[in-house]
């Protein structure tokens, strides 16, 4: 059974919504999805409206992972489980998110230990001699930013990312 609130008209005002919010900046369906959810709209018509997104090329999961990955990636920012977790917050398959870290990682020429180097030269970790904390707090950040364990190692040897060492 078909309501009035229902109709065509609901559609299309599910649809301005997103494009309003794709307008804004690039987003995965499940971002879409909770927006429509948000403002109330039925899943029938959350999933007609995403079905015309899709039909008009704006919906595209996988294209969305792809370019949200190179984008971080190319900051240098972040090493690829930082941005394989972010990808994963927008609500992407895990497949399809690590999917697109590894093909953005190859497309940007991504290079972790110099990008991991950059993110300890911005915090003066780098080019003198480190203190055990200083180390340690320096293999955390890169941790914490999502470098693997061997990129830590390269740069730092095999610093203790025991939480006691914390300069509190």
């Amino acid at each position: 059974m078909t309501t009035e609130a229902d109709g065509p008209e609901e559609v299309q005002r599910a649809t301005d919504a997103c494009l309003r919010l794709l307008a804004m900046r690039a987003r995965s369906q499940q971002e879409l999805r909770l927006a429509l959810q948000r403002k109330g709209f039925s899943e029938a018509i959350q999933e007609q409206a995403l079905e015309k997104l899709k039909g008009y090329g704006y919906l595209d999961d996988k294209r969305f992972a792809q370019d949200r990955a190179a984008s971080l990636l190319s900051r240098g920012r972040l090493g690829p489980q930082a941005v394989l977790q972010r990808l994963q917050a927008h609500g992407l398959e895990a497949e399809v998110a690590r999917e697109a870290v590894s093909s953005a990682a190859g497309a940007v020429a991504f290079d972790a230990l110099a990008a991991a180097r950059h993110v300890l030269e911005r915090r003066g970790l780098l080019g003198r001699p480190l203190e055990p904390k200083e180390q340690a707090r320096a293999g955390r950040l890169l941790h914490s930013r999502g470098f693997s364990a061997d990129v830590i190692r390269q740069l730092l040897g095999d610093p203790s990312l025991d939480p006691s060492g914390l300069d509190d």
